[in-house]
């Protein structure tokens, strides 16, 4: 079933999301004062983005870690609705095949460190001895839905399936005020720069035959950064980031 209204193809499995749950809460770091961006190099040019950690600490942490891991480099934006939104983050779309894109996500390797990982093995090895199958299959993020932050243009929110609690690795920018998406998917970051190449993301024909909404010629993330306080800031991105309006600097 295709991707449709910001739904992804993740099927829940409470085990591992359970598991995933509990590792990644024990992992969660302190949290700096530092404002938190995302760097995103496209085809088109770059969008900065500000993280929004202290509404979101989850899917902040899950886009952080795939965006370090390079999970994000290649992927495509496949689904453009003008006066609405761009989605991307879905690995399926590094292939050729457009008709498998809005169904893919990250497994529990993808976001689950080197030491993480080697728990869940433990647990895998275990669980082999009683002849149970292991802790495998997609990584769903638990809903962390705000009643105060909107949906406006800029929002970076997450999408998912017809679960609440099933987001993974695609995300969304509004190009335009949503109000019927707030309380409904995750918004976790806002864009700082870079709305001129979102707009012109959205605004590249259609490829009807590959689908609905998706792009006659999809525009790749060619590589993600993460940059911890406004110092890591090009000189560009720092006058981006001061002449921002206040109300977007941080969650509201």
């Amino acid at each position: 079933m295709r991707f449709e209204h910001f739904h992804s193809r993740l099927l829940p499995s409470l085990t591992c999301a359970v598991l995933a749950a509990a590792v990644l809460a024990a992992a969660l770091p302190a949290r700096a004062a530092e404002p938190l961006f995302a760097r995103m190099n496209t085809d088109k040019g770059e969008i900065l983005l500000v993280l929004y950690p202290e509404l979101a600490p989850h899917h902040v942490d899950n886009f952080v870690h795939l965006a370090r891991t390079g999970f994000y480099d290649g992927t495509k934006f496949h689904r453009i609705i003008q006066g609405f939104m761009i989605q991307g983050g879905d690995p399926n779309s590094k292939d050729a095949d457009p008709r498998n894109d809005g169904m893919g996500g990250p497994t529990l390797r993808d976001v689950l460190d080197d030491q993480e990982w080697q728990q869940v093995e433990k647990v895998n090895e275990m669980l082999a001895r009683k002849g149970y199958a292991g802790l495998t299959g997609s990584a769903n993020l638990k809903a962390e839905f705000s009643h105060t932050s909107k949906h406006v243009r800029g929002t970076l929110s997450m999408a998912r399936s017809r679960n609440p609690d099933s987001a993974g690795s695609q995300f969304f920018i509004c190009v335009a005020d949503a109000p019927s998406l707030d309380g409904q998917y995750t918004i976790f970051g806002h864009v700082v720069m870079g709305m001129d190449v979102a707009d012109e993301i959205v605004s590249g024909e259609k490829n009807p035959a590959a689908g609905r909404d998706y792009p006659a010629i999809p525009v790749a993330i060619t590589s993600m950064d993460v940059i911890e306080g406004t110092a890591g800031l090009t000189p560009d991105e720092a006058k981006a980031w001061q002449d921002l309006d206040p109300a977007f600097r941080s969650a509201h």
